[in-house]
């Protein structure tokens, strides 16, 4: 079934764990749709799907889409603004299943992982947010395309230096804001659980900030 170990992938694959796990995928996905979510916590149906979704991602890697070595990508050009000169944007074509975006030495650059959530847990999701409407700047009650960002990179933009702190956003006083904290704390382990998996240097990465925030 191929190898995968920290972000490196190898191409020894058949079509036939791809049909494998493709139909396992397929039925899964039926018995969810019949399935009747809770909205405070993550059935064991959903684990099972989002460990098939990735899955059938690293058993469909993109190898032929980039030139990359992400290596050489990673490091600093001195003068460079736009480093679409040296490295050419990826020809992604169209991408309908679980995907990988490997570089030229087989290593994971990017995951695509279209239904890792059922919609009706999306649909939850979507209604815990409502009661925040009130505290957005532009008070809108239907959250379209980007509307709405959960992660904390958006504000700590302006704070990127190493002697700069880690610091928590004032609206987090508000109860209706920590209510929704509590309310989606379950969808975040299971996200952050999905990040231990397919970007486990990156979340180590949030475990030690946020170790060195408790301290």
């Amino acid at each position: 079934m191929g190898n995968y170990s920290h972000g490196v992938g190898t191409p020894s694959l058949t079509s036939y764990d791809r049909l494998r796990v493709r139909s396992q995928l397929t039925n899964l996905q039926r018995s969810l749709a019949e399935e009747v979510l809770s909205p405070e916590s993550t059935a064991s149906l959903e684990l099972q799907l989002s460990a098939l979704v990735i899955a059938f991602a690293i058993l469909n890697p993109l190898e032929d889409v980039t030139e990359w070595d992400i290596d050489r990508f990673s490091e600093p050009m001195k003068n460079v603004t736009d480093k679409a000169k040296y490295f050419p944007y990826p020809q992604w074509g169209q991408i309908s299943d679980p995907a990988t975006v490997l570089d030229v030495h087989h290593r994971v650059l990017a995951w695509y992982l279209p239904g890792i959530m059922p919609l009706a847990r999306v649909e939850h999701l979507n209604k815990i947010h409502l009661p925040l409407k009130d505290s957005l700047a532009d008070g809108s009650e239907i959250f379209g395309h980007g509307r709405l960002m959960n992660s904390p990179a958006t504000f700590q933009q302006a704070h990127t230096r190493l002697e700069d702190g880690v610091y928590q956003s004032s609206s987090l006083r508000k109860g209706v804001v920590r209510q929704w904290l509590q309310d989606i704390s379950y969808a975040e382990e299971f996200w952050n659980k999905i990040a231990e998996v397919v970007l486990p240097d990156l979340a180590q990465v949030g475990k030690d900030a946020i170790s060195v925030k408790g301290d």
